[in-house]
C-alpha cells in the first residue's frame, strides 16, 4: 500500500511510533531528564523558557513530549491527526494531573492549518518533530511555522538528514534483502536481524515500534531526507534565523572580536563551510572532522544507491557501493584532523564492516547475513546520526 503522508502510514498501524506506555510519576521524571538534556544542554532552550509559553505542537503522537512542555508550565496545543492517539493523549495528561495546560487537543495536521485563513502569531513555541521532513512541499510548513510564530518565537524540529541517515538506509537493505530471500514478515526478519543491535541502545519504546517507525516506514527513504544547509536558507527566507541545532550546525571555531557581528550571508557561508566538513562525523555519529570539505556528490552518490538497493538489490548496484566505501574509508583515514580518543580507528573499523555487510548481502548467504548482524562489533556499536534537532527564531 502507498501512502501520501506519515500521518495516514501511522493510521494503519496495530500501535502508535513513540508509545512509552508510561505508568508512573517516576517514568515521566526520567522523561523529563532526557528532554531536558536535550532542549536545555544541547539548544540552549531551558525549562524556564516554557513556562507560562503559548505553545503549539504538531504531531505529538501518544503524547510523551507534551507532557514534559506542560510540566515546564506550557500552554498547550496539540495536533495529532491519528485519532488513536487522542486517549492516550487525553489519559496522560489527567492522570499527571497537567490536564490544566491541555488548552486544545484537535485532530488536524499541518496541511490542513497551513490551508486556514486568519492564522495569527500568537505563539512562543511551534514544535514539530519526527516527521516533518516528510511534508511537502516545505515551503508550506516553513511559511506556516513563520505566520504561527510572534515576534522571537521559537520553532523546534527534529528531522532525518541527509548523510546521518545513510546508517539507517543501509540497516533497511539488509531487512529487505533477507525477506526477499526467505519471505518471513517483517518483524520476524528484524528479530533475527537486529535483537542484538537494538539492546545496545537505552529506548523506552518498543522493538516492533522501531520496526514500524524505521524498517517499514516508507518515508525514511532518501527522496524525503533534508539537508541542513538548504533547510536553513529556506528558513532564513521564510524570516526565520537558526538559533541553535544538534549536531551544531554553526562553526563553533570561530574566534572574533565580540561587537563584531557578521551579517547573514556571512554566517551562511561559513554554517555551509562547517557542514561540508561535518559530514564524516554526521555519517557514523561521532566527531571526525575534516581538514577540508567532504566530496560532497561521491557521498551523496553512496547514500543514492544504499537507497536504491530497499527497492531492489543487484549485484551491480552492491559493487558500486562497495566502491563507495572503499572511498570513504580512504577519506576517513586520511582527511580526519580531529576525533575524540580511539574514534578515528573506530570509523575505520565501522567503514570496513559495513563493506563486509554489503559483501554477505550481495552473496545473499542467510546464515551469514544473520551470524553478521548479530555479532558484528562494529556493525553493533555504530548508529550514525540520522535525527538532527534544529531551534529557528522569527525575526523581528
Amino acid at each position: 500500500m502507498t501512502y501520501d503522508t506519515l500521518h495516514a502510514y501511522y493510521r494503519d498501524q496495530a500501535v502508535l511510533p513513540t508509545h512509552g506506555r508510561f505508568q508512573t510519576e517516576a517514568d515521566l521524571t526520567a522523561h523529563a531528564l532526557r528532554r531536558r538534556q536535550i532542549f536545555s544542554g544541547k539548544l540552549q532552550l531551558p525549562p524556564r523558557l516554557f513556562k507560562g509559553a503559548h505553545l503549539l505542537e504538531f504531531g505529538p503522537d501518544s503524547g510523551e513530549n507534551s507532557l514534559v512542555f506542560a510540566r515546564w508550565g506550557a500552554e498547550c496545543t496539540l495536533f495529532e491527526p491519528n485519532l488513536k492517539a487522542h486517549p492516550v493523549i487525553v489519559d496522560y495528561f489527567e492522570r499527571y494531573r497537567l490536564t490544566s495546560h491541555l488548552v486544545k487537543l484537535e485532530a488536524a495536521d499541518v496541511a490542513a492549518l497551513a490551508r486556514r485563513e486568519g492564522v495569527q502569531p500568537e505563539y512562543d513555541f511551534v514544535v514539530a518533530e519526527g516527521f516533518i521532513y516528510t511534508v511537502r512541499p516545505e515551503r508550506m510548513w516553513i511559511d506556516l511555522f513563520a505566520r504561527l510564530l510572534r515576534e522571537q518565537g521559537l520553532a523546534v524540529i527534529n528531522y532525518c538528514e541527509t548523510f546521518g541517515s545513510w546508517m539507517e538506509l543501509l540497516t533497511k537493505v539488509a531487512h529487505a534483502r533477507v525477506r526477499s530471500l526467505t519471505g518471513w514478515p517483517a518483524l520476524e526478519t528484524a528479530q533475527k536481524l537486529f535483537t542484538a543491535k537494538w539492546n545496545t541502545i537505552p529506548h523506552m519504546r518498543a522493538f516492533e515500534s522501531w520496526v514500524m517507525d524505521v524498517l517499514e516506514n516508507p518515508f525514511v527513504r532518501l527522496r524525503y531526507l533534508l539537508e541542513p544547509g538548504a533547510l536553513c536558507r529556506q528558513m532564513e527566507a521564510a524570516g526565520l534565523r537558526l538559533y541553535s541545532s544538534w549536531p551544531p550546525y554553526r562553526n563553533g571555531l570561530e574566534v572574533y572580536w565580540h561587537k563584531r557581528t557578521p551579517d547573514v550571508e556571512e554566517e551562511a557561508r561559513s554554517r555551509e563551510a562547517f557542514l561540508a566538513r561535518s559530514r564524516v562525523s554526521h555519517i557514523f555519529g561521532k566527531a571526525l572532522f575534516l581538514r577540508s570539505p567532504a566530496p560532497e556528490a561521491q557521498l551523496l552518490e553512496l547514500v543514492r544507491l544504499t537507497d536504491g538497493l530497499i527497492d531492489e538489490f543487484s549485484t551491480a548496484a552492491a559493487e558500486q557501493v562497495l566502491e563507495g566505501l572503499r572511498a570513504l574509508e580512504q577519506l576517513v583515514r586520511t582527511e580526519v584532523v580531529y576525533a575524540e580518543a580511539g574514534e578515528h580507528a573506530s570509523a575505520v573499523s565501522a567503514v570496513r564492516s559495513f563493506a563486509e555487510l554489503m559483501s554477505v548481502l550481495k552473496r545473499g548467504e542467510l546464515e551469514a547475513i544473520i551470524r553478521f548482524c548479530s555479532h558484528d562489533a562494529a556493525f553493533l556499536r555504530t548508529w550514525g546520526m540520522p535525527y538532527h534537532f534544529a531551534v529557528f527564531a522569527r525575526e523581528a
